[in-house]
């Protein structure tokens, strides 16, 4: 939508019930053949498809790493900003994900709940998510989140919202109600109940926000409210420690060459947004620079670039 041109969104792949896998259909790619085809993870296989059946006039933009596929295969790649990619001129940064910051449903049962509530202010939201293919999130490192943020809200005199993820592990929920504070509210995410998702009305309502730092999406939603936004970073055991510092002496030419595919580094990313003012890391600094529009132009730019890609192969100038 972001482009203002016609668009068609088409299903081309589902999950296998591993979550690593994915199972292609291609029924539904059939002409008239777009001008672009714009990927996202491991859909890059559909776009490359498409641009084979279009007989190779069809511009192809991937979001994300494109595994096992040259830099130079694609027309545009934009890279999430926690993978660790090689730079080229068709390699364009962005500094969050696209994730825009959810809009506020007042007759939504999450948000009557809170627009009633009479509890403290300032009102403080954790948004708790769970481990990851790469990283763990153990139960014990979520109730010491919980408990460092509790404090907090103790200390400013408020209440404390705590809302859990489709990947907060189940035996966590037990502790995490145990080290809340007396002000405060918690809601286990229900997929059945999705109304009733607090999600979207804390981030809207809430006067400071805090994530762990396991979902690039979560936190790109929060600093788009423009609330002051704290992440608490996850640890990394030993053997992914080692990992990481091989990955980072991988000669370049070779991921470019997509023979060797680019990390994904999470935590160098929330170093980046804390260093430079975006976010404040939980128990060890503070956001100091408010969130604008102005800064906030990841999106803006991609839409000018793949105008400009477009407006070049029709030979405009």
């Amino acid at each position: 939508m972001a482009l203002a041109m016609p668009f068609r969104e088409l299903p081309v792949a589902r999950m296998v019930p591993t979550g690593r896998d994915v199972v292609f259909d291609f029924t539904a790619l059939r002409p008239p053949w777009p001008r672009l085809a714009i990927s996202f993870g491991k859909t890059l296989t559909a776009a490359l498809r498409v641009r084979e059946l279009g007989g190779g006039s069809v511009r192809l933009v991937h979001l994300g790493l494109p595994r096992k596929l040259a830099v130079g295969a694609l027309d545009l790649i934009i890279p999430m900003p926690t993978d660790c990619y090689v730079d080229a001129a068709n390699v364009l940064r962005i500094r969050m994900p696209f994730n825009p910051a959810p809009p506020l449903d007042r007759n939504s049962p999450g948000a009557l709940r809170l627009l009633a509530s009479n509890l403290p202010r300032p009102w403080l939201a954790l948004m708790v998510g769970g481990p990851t293919s790469r990283l763990p999130l153990e139960p014990c490192e979520i109730v010491r989140t919980v408990a460092a943020v509790g404090a907090r809200t103790e200390e400013r005199g408020g209440s404390l919202f705590v809302s859990t993820s489709p990947r907060t592990p189940a035996g966590a929920i037990a502790s995490l109600r145990s080290a809340l504070p007396a002000h405060s509210e918690f809601h286990v995410f229900d997929p059945f109940e999705a109304r009733a998702n607090p999600y979207a009305a804390l981030l809207n309502l809430a006067d400071e926000l805090f994530v762990t730092g396991d979902s690039a999406s979560m936190i790109a939603e929060c600093w788009r409210t423009g609330k002051p936004l704290w992440v608490a970073p996850l640890g990394m055991p030993p053997l992914r420690r080692f990992m990481r510092t091989v990955r980072g002496v991988v000669p370049r030419p070779m991921i470019a060459s997509g023979y060797i595919a680019g990390d994904v580094n999470i935590g160098r990313w929330i170093d980046q947004l804390s260093s430079a003012g975006h976010i404040g890391i939980l128990g060890l600094s503070d956001p100091t620079l408010a969130y604008t529009s102005r800064r906030d132009d990841d999106l803006s730019r991609a839409v000018a670039r793949i105008h400009e890609m477009l407006r070049s192969r029709d030979g405009c100038p």
